[in-house]
């Protein structure tokens, strides 16, 4: 097994010591985290990459003692450090170090840098970063920076926000109490405060409930370590910090506190992660489009009835996300004109994907208001004729038989149910395979029959980031219907229609 590698279960996991010498400045003993793979080959070429990273880590905090931000003592950590002595070599290497960034007009980098180093000493001395080494040579460190802070030598620092008096921190309001305040500007969605909760929850138990003004950056440093430890994702452990910086942003905005504690630390490099999701291959649309719902007319009882059938159908034949087309109504399946080649009035039936707060209905953005070309493979299969039953039934969605999660989205329990169904009906156990990787299909395979870039960003509602784009109104028709009507998926077979249909 390569250096540095490890398992867990059937887990891959990378597990590298830290240096003694470094561990003051990385803040653990070890580095230690998932691979996210149980395949041996995958997990050591991951493992051999990761080791490179950690070798940048190991060189970085190497110059930072250089520099005179922390200062290495050479002696074996199991002799007496005596405090004073190891304060005072640092002193001196951070009076050459203060020299030399006034020299460079850089003071007020150095006190910034010279606050979070303290923040960090002190954070080891806590406890809160576990044991690190030598709590002596920390202490001495500690005493060091609050000698250059407080305007030890013929040298004073400038003033960059200092942190509050503990009394003035104990009077700022406390992390809930900010999410209010954000919640109130942004009006997010009930899923979205709550993961936000859970993040400052997840930060209290690891730091302790304190008000924001009492926060410091070793406090989010300490917290990002958790995550790691715990194996979360680069994007997961991103995801959390950002929440954090949205919090104190408002914090500092409203003259709570200075400066954000939490703007400098940065999640884990992403490199090499594995993209989320990827598309369907030509045997896992056959084991989903194969299971009893298409070929024996089944319809789970989780399944929400027609939805089971149609949905899966739809997204690959449309791209759209599911809650798009979950809360379709009957009047959003319409013919529109539109003028062909020749001048020509021609009508096409599209579907309408549109928010309409009063309704209910909700997009991701406002380039998700669309019409999207229903393609001759859906109509085959009678999905006109079961929007028309809907119709004629007084329906208000065409998929009545969906029940919102406990959020209001129409979808939610549904896609837990096509969760389970897709791992242990149809057999697909690729994590990185999901619902939404339908919009993965309808893009690769537009791409395959060497269709245009911008046709398929206005059908799948996609930005393309360009001003220019957004001139002229709504994306032509024609093109769109030209599109969906050379648009095929190579090497697969229609299911039969469901037998009310047939």
């Amino acid at each position: 097994m390569p250096t540095y590698l490890t398992k867990r279960g059937a887990t891959y996991y990378f597990r590298r010591p830290v240096p003694e010498d470094l561990r003051p400045i990385i803040g653990k003993t070890e580095l230690t985290f998932s691979l996210r793979t149980k395949d041996r080959a995958e997990a050591g070429r991951r493992c051999r990459i990761e080791a490179v990273e950690s070798d940048k880590i190991f060189a970085a905090a190497r110059a930072k003692i250089a520099s005179g931000a922390a200062v290495p003592d050479k002696a074996d950590d199991a002799e007496p450090v005596d405090v004073q002595v190891y304060a005072s070599r640092a002193l001196a290497a951070l009076r050459k170090k203060r020299d030399r960034y006034a020299a460079e007009n850089r003071l007020e980098d150095f006190a910034i840098e010279l606050g979070e180093e303290l923040e960090v000493q002190q954070a080891i001395l806590d406890g809160r970063f576990g044991p690190v080494g030598s709590l002596a040579k920390a202490e001495g460190m500690r005493n060091a920076l609050r000698a250059i802070q407080s305007g030890e030598g013929a040298m004073a620092l400038p003033s960059v926000g200092v942190a509050p008096t503990v009394a003035a921190a104990a009077k700022t309001p406390m992390l809930p109490e900010l999410i209010d305040i954000w919640a109130a500007e942004r009006s997010p969605e009930a899923r979205s405060v709550d993961m936000w909760r859970r993040t400052c929850a997840m930060f209290y138990a690891v730091n302790g409930e304190k008000p924001v003004g009492a926060i410091t950056k070793a406090d989010v440093l300490a917290f990002r370590a958790h995550l790691i430890a715990k194996g979360n994702a680069p994007a997961t452990v991103d995801s959390r910090l950002n929440h954090l910086r949205s919090l104190f942003r408002i914090a500092v905005e409203q003259d709570i506190i200075p400066l954000d504690p939490a703007a400098t630390v940065k999640a884990p490099s992403m490199k090499g992660e594995a993209p989320p999701r990827r598309y369907y291959d030509a045997d896992e649309l056959k084991a989903v489009f194969g299971s009893a719902i298409y070929t024996k007319g089944e319809r789970p009882n989780r399944g929400a009835g027609e939805a089971a059938y149609w949905l899966p159908l739809l997204a690959l034949y449309t791209g759209a996300r599911l809650n798009e087309m979950g809360q379709l109504r009957p009047k959003d399946i319409l013919q529109e004109v539109y003028l062909d080649a020749d001048d020509k009035e021609q009508r096409a039936w599209v579907i309408r994907i549109t928010e309409d707060k009063q309704d209910g209905l909700t997009v991701k953005n406002p380039s998700s208001n669309r019409r999207v070309p229903i393609h001759q493979a859906l109509i085959d299969l009678g999905f006109l004729r079961f929007v028309d039953a809907a119709r004629d039934k007084g329906q208000a969605r065409i998929f009545p038989d969906l029940k919102p999660d406990r959020y209001g989205v129409i979808t939610g329990n549904w896609s837990k149910w096509y969760g389970l169904h897709l791992r242990q009906v149809c057999g697909v156990l690729d994590k990185k395979i999901t619902f939404h990787s339908f919009r993965h299909n309808f893009k690769r395979h537009w791409r395959e029959c060497d269709l245009n870039k911008a046709a398929n960003d206005a059908i799948t509602g996609h930005e393309s980031g360009s001003v220019a784009d957004k001139y002229g109104g709504d994306y032509p028709l024609r093109p769109l219907v030209e599109g969906m009507a050379r648009y095929r998926v190579p090497g697969f077979t229609l299911p039969p229609p469901p037998a009310s249909l047939r």
